[in-house]
């Protein structure tokens, strides 16, 4: 009928790409596109084994997909043929990331940044963050914006692994937050992302240093199929 719908995934794209051709493709020509949960069954292989790289970012870009092209046939928005409005307004929070970030490489890498050449726009919010940390709080309030979410840890989980954190890094790491509660006190809320880049130990230290300026969340702090270190940190710190 001359419909098509849009998915969409992220990270290991090409990795996603192969398994939708030639693992995908076969169970999906042919079929019709509004047996949503039978072709998500039938993407599931044997005894349900659903892995959890390739084949599961693939599912989720079909998946999506599939709502899309449901949404066009019955001429509804999918927030709608999924039951409706749970509520009328909900909380945002700005990302702290700019026009370049991790566009370049399959993985992830810190060089992978785009900070190397000037901004594309006025809203390079990585860089900002990371010297400007008090100026974009500012200008966030500004707009109405009361969290934000910055990752200063990476540099230094890239030196040692995750391992450890040396106490000058540490330092180095926490002035965003120092420069940020400086500028605006606690009007603005933190979210700490980690990348799950930390072993435990590391990931416990960076919490424990953080404590002062009252984080709203950590996340990710450690491998997130690391369930003893996940409940381990949990139980160490009263930030969610």
């Amino acid at each position: 009928e001359g419909i098509s719908g849009l998915g969409e995934t992220f990270f290991g794209v090409k990795a996603v790409e192969a398994y939708i051709h030639e693992t995908a493709a076969p169970k999906l020509l042919g079929r019709d596109p509004l047996e949503i949960e039978r072709i998500s069954l039938d993407l599931t292989p044997y005894v349900g084994f659903s892995g959890s790289g390739a084949e599961t970012r693939g599912r989720s870009a079909i998946d999506v997909a599939l709502w899309d092209i449901f949404g066009k046939v019955t001429e509804q928005p999918v927030f709608q043929l999924l039951g409706g409005l749970a509520r009328k307004k909900i909380r945002t929070y700005n990302t702290c990331a700019g026009y370049r970030y991790v566009r370049n490489r399959p993985d992830w890498d810190t060089s992978d940044w785009g900070l190397e050449s000037p901004s594309e726009g006025p809203y390079e919010d990585l860089d900002a963050f990371l010297n400007r940390p008090d100026e974009l709080a500012l200008d966030l309030l500004g707009q109405g914006i009361t969290g934000m979410k910055i990752w200063p840890f990476d540099h230094a989980a890239k030196d040692s692994d995750g391992y450890y954190i040396s106490s000058e890094s540490l330092d180095r790491c926490l002035e965003p937050f120092r420069k940020i509660r400086k500028a605006v006190g606690d009007k603005m809320d933190i979210m700490v992302e980690l990348h799950s880049l930390w072993r435990l130990p590391a990931a416990l230290k960076i919490a424990e240093a953080l404590e002062p300026y009252n984080p709203y969340w950590y996340e990710d702090p450690v491998r997130m199929d690391s369930l003893p270190a996940l409940a381990r940190f949990a139980e160490a710190t009263r930030v969610p």
